[in-house]
């Protein structure tokens, strides 16, 4: 099966090379190392801060050539991760908490670098809905982009401790588009439970809507990092090093100048601007990269701000929900097998100084 999915994810690395980030590609073959990254479900702005990094050479500056697929979430994912036909991806952590369950596949994999450090996921209603709580949603339908996507998981887990019955609510699968949006503008679904670009576009497009509020211990939690295997974090420490250190300086350019980041990730994938002119497209997709980049720079009273970090708080109400929900049996995980901040401080070795100064002069 694994085999066969490979060979397929093979095929498409060819067809998808033609809009390959090949950073660096000036430099000698052997002295470049192509990391080929996932990212999970439909293309969107969320991914600009790594094609900035990309476009600024920051990658260049690792040796390594970025080359970005876009593959359906974390349930297909995982298998390419560790037969190493992906270095690493942008993945939510439920999967990966609920393989070490007895008897579950227990992937070797551990994340590595925190992403984005405030949950971008959300749950969306029409503003006359009557569902005001999650307790409203017992009997109900919820759109989700996949029914691979990670937050599903993590969804039924928060239902079941608010006291609904998980297998009372119908998860239908919309995308992250037009299909999803109709879906709810239509009643083909009761709420939507997307991510937080999805919702800006959706009130861009005029449908006015609430948010239900999940369980407070959530609100601050990390939703989304990169994972790399154990074989990689034994062999390729450099490569990790690298490839964090290049995310770092992509967020911080993408803070520094946003429009520019937008910039960057329209030159690479045209196909994903919005129609109209420069300023109109800039003016309709600057709210939806800023709401990512609110949640990737998040950090907890007290805590450092250095990027890449986790910690407990970000893994200990996770487990705990996903116990409460039955989709693991015991809370003693042991974090160690969850995460990793061993390079955390080279990630961090890099002056933001001058990378906001590159970022403020990048013209495309």
């Amino acid at each position: 099966m694994i085999q066969q999915s490979t060979r397929r994810l093979r095929r498409f690395f060819g067809a998808a090379l033609s809009f390959g980030l090949l950073a660096g590609a000036t430099l000698p073959a052997a002295a470049q190392e192509k990391l080929v990254f996932a990212w999970p479900g439909n293309m969107s702005s969320g991914i600009a801060p790594f094609i900035f990094a990309s476009e600024l050479g920051y990658f260049k500056e690792e040796n390594i050539t970025l080359d970005v697929v876009v593959l359906g979430g974390s349930g297909v994912i995982n298998p390419q991760l560790m037969a190493g036909s992906v270095f690493t991806s942008y993945l939510t952590y439920e999967p990966l908490i609920i393989s070490r369950k007895p008897g579950n596949p227990n992937f070797d994999f551990r994340f590595g670098y925190n992403a984005v450090r405030k949950s971008i996921w959300e749950m969306s209603v029409l503003a006359e809905s009557p569902i005001k709580s999650i307790k409203d949603l017992a009997g109900k339908t919820i759109g989700v982009g996949a029914l691979t996507f990670g937050n599903v998981l993590m969804t039924k887990a928060i239902l079941k401790r608010e006291g609904v019955n998980p297998d009372s609510v119908q998860f239908v699968a919309v995308g992250v588009g037009v299909t999803a949006f109709q879906a709810l503008r239509t009643g083909k679904v009761d709420a939507l439970n997307l991510y937080d670009i999805t919702n800006v576009l959706l009130q861009q497009q005029g449908t006015k809507i609430r948010f239900i509020d999940f369980p407070p211990e959530f609100s601050a939690i990390s939703s989304h990092g990169l994972p790399f295997t154990g074989k990689n974090i034994k062999e390729k420490p450099q490569q990790i090093a690298g490839f964090g250190r290049a995310t770092a300086k992509g967020t911080v350019a993408c803070i520094a100048n946003p429009e520019g980041c937008l910039n960057a990730y329209w030159k690479n994938y045209a196909a994903q601007k919005p129609s109209g002119g420069d300023a109109d497209a800039l003016r309709n997709e600057t709210p939806l990269l800023q709401s990512r980049i609110d949640h990737m720079q998040f950090w907890r009273d007290g805590e450092p701000k250095t990027y890449g970090s986790f910690g407990d708080k970000d893994w200990d109400p996770l487990i705990a929900s996903l116990r409460e929900g039955g989709l693991i049996d015991d809370t003693q995980i042991k974090l160690d097998t969850l995460y990793t901040n061993q390079f955390v401080a080279e990630y961090n070795k890099f002056d933001p100084a001058a990378v906001m100064k590159a970022a403020k002069a990048y013209k495309p």
